[in-house]
């Protein structure tokens, strides 16, 4: 499928070579894997502070690992423009990253729609080219032109289904690296993110530092 001359071409493109890539690295993949492992089994998002900080490592580990392949890409979620990997080229090329670690063929949320225009189909509100990181199915790609037909609008958010995307991307292998991404842990978080932020910032604080423990 060529990619030029249509709109998210730059984010299609970019897919398709870290695909290319990342599958003939099978060493940076099992690291991918286990990075994520690692982020889940620690810092498990059954503890709501969690889930922000593991949907931020995910995204560095998405990044840093194009980066690796040798492709210009940057970690940029903060901005809050929208995307979290911003790619070389035109202003606003950039990449959603969605992590899905628990149940996969639901209804799975892409936009926080609470205070959207009314009259404004929520559907509008879907502009972002998206990398969906997915237990036990693999990294696969998708974006508003490729996914409208996925969407659910609700009160809270606008959401995309979890079984027509894996039908899809069944259907276009293309836009899919399939892997065994680990599925979140049952059972309490071994860490919370405020420890890890809180040791960090008490590194500029000798007292404080010497009395930091983590969360019992």
């Amino acid at each position: 499928m060529t990619v030029e001359n249509q709109q998210f071409s730059s984010e299609r493109a970019f897919y398709l070579l870290y695909k290319e890539a990342i599958e003939r690295d099978p060493v940076l993949l099992a690291e991918v894997l286990a990075a994520i492992d690692a982020v889940l089994t620690r810092y498990n998002t059954s503890v709501w502070e969690n889930r922000f900080i593991v949907g931020g490592v995910v995204e560095q580990i998405i990044g840093a690992s194009a980066r690796d392949l040798g492709l210009d890409v940057q970690n940029a979620g903060k901005q809050n423009q929208g995307y979290d990997l911003e790619l070389e080229g035109p202003t606003g090329s950039g990449i959603s990253i969605k992590g899905v670690f628990a149940t996969t063929n639901g209804m799975h949320n892409l936009v926080n729609v609470r205070t959207s225009d009314p009259n404004r189909d929520l559907r509008e509100r879907w502009t972002t080219a998206t990398i969906f990181v997915m237990s036990e199915v693999g990294i696969g790609y998708t974006d508003p032109l490729f996914g409208a037909e996925f969407l659910n609008p609700t009160g809270d958010a606008l959401q995309i289904s979890g079984r027509l995307l894996r039908r899809w991307w069944d259907e276009n292998p293309e836009w899919l690296i399939r892997a065994p991404i680990p599925r979140k842990p049952v059972g309490p978080a071994v860490r919370v993110a405020s420890d890890a932020v809180s040791f960090d910032i008490f590194s500029d604080f000798d007292r404080l530092k010497r009395s930091w423990s983590p969360e019992i």
